[in-house]
């Protein structure tokens, strides 16, 4: 019996989903992955490092600015944000007291999205000011700020703990559940917090991929294994295309080396590894934000030199981008 999936609550920052009927014991065992997933391995953004112009040290103080230091810098890591570089972004913030500092006063990039514009950041003093650059990084988990300075961070730059999951709580309760005059099935309600950055369904999509992915890589290792000694007998060669097909799915979207605007517009939409780009639909894809006609073909292109084709809702796509090119 295939379990149906239904979304009870959902708000930018909590969400409720149901799972089941579940054969008895698939509860926990679906619901305890999925929870250490949720909290351990869902990307994120975060502010690793701050520069602050006359800074040396956390234990300074900056004449005219309430908090000191190491509460500005407490105060910055529990900024939560969204970020669509796939690499290192340094943000300026430039204010004068009397203020309150918060993400307004950091210079707009096009890259970077915080989740709550009015965040406390400090407050300062008629005739104060602070100037600042923040460093922004994608990764994973939590990251102390004792971890290996990077080589190419500024000498007087402070590094910070990063925060960058997204998850901020999960957990799971199993019920029971009945299916006729069966009463041996179960339920699986899990229930996520988030700093909002991401949607809790979106969180629990990711976490479900990240455990197919890895689940994935045990079949394609065992099932490897099993035919080396077979191969040879099969002239059409379609054993080793297939174990070929399943490797590259499993490749990041980097691998296709597209554009920056392309790939930005793909890890937005949260379309992470080729797997991904190849479970969406042309339409589907082309409804990800700033993602047009003109990268969805150079998707296309990327994925001919693998053998791989964008499904295209009975091509209803495909020909609508013909007809528009025509016009």
């Amino acid at each position: 019996m295939r379990p149906e999936i239904r979304i009870e609550e959902s708000t930018p920052l909590s969400g409720r989903i149901v799972v089941g009927p579940l054969e008895k014991g698939y509860g926990v065992t679906l619901g305890n992955a999925i929870r250490r997933v949720l909290l351990s391995s869902i990307s994120g953004a975060a502010i690793t490092a701050v520069r602050i112009e006359g800074i040396l040290h956390e234990f300074s103080t900056i004449p005219g600015m309430r908090e000191d230091v190491i509460e500005l810098l407490l105060n910055i890591k529990n900024v939560a944000l969204k970020s669509f570089s796939g690499g290192t972004k340094v943000l300026r913030l430039e204010a004068k007291g009397p203020c309150e500092v918060t993400p307004e006063n950091i210079i707009p990039d096009s890259d970077i999205e915080f989740v709550d514009p009015k965040a406390y950041i400090c407050t300062l003093e008629d005739g104060a000011s602070i100037e600042m650059d923040l460093f922004v990084e994608q990764g994973t988990s939590y990251v102390t700020s004792e971890r290996e300075r990077p080589s190419d961070l500024p000498l007087d730059a402070l590094v910070v703990d990063a925060v960058f999951s997204p998850v901020r709580r999960a957990r799971y309760e199993v019920q029971d559940a009945r299916v006729g005059q069966r009463t041996d099935y179960e339920r699986l309600v899990l229930e996520v917090w988030t700093n909002g950055s991401i949607a809790p369904e979106k969180a629990v999509i990711d976490a479900a991929s990240i455990l197919q992915r890895s689940f994935g890589m045990v079949v394609q290792g065992l099932s490897k294994d099993e035919s080396e000694g077979t191969d040879d007998t099969h002239s059409d060669g379609s054993a080793g295309d297939k174990r070929d097909a399943d490797g590259v799915l499993m490749r990041s979207i980097k691998d296709l080396e597209l554009s920056i605007r392309s790939e930005n517009c793909l890890l937005r939409g949260g379309v992470q590894t080729i797997g991904d780009l190849m479970s969406r639909s042309r339409s589907e894809l082309l409804k990800i934000r700033n993602l047009g006609k003109i990268s969805l073909r150079e998707i296309e292109e990327k994925l001919e030199p693998f053998g791989l084709d964008i499904s295209g809702d009975d091509h209803s796509s495909e020909e609508k981008m013909k007809e528009d090119e025509a016009r």
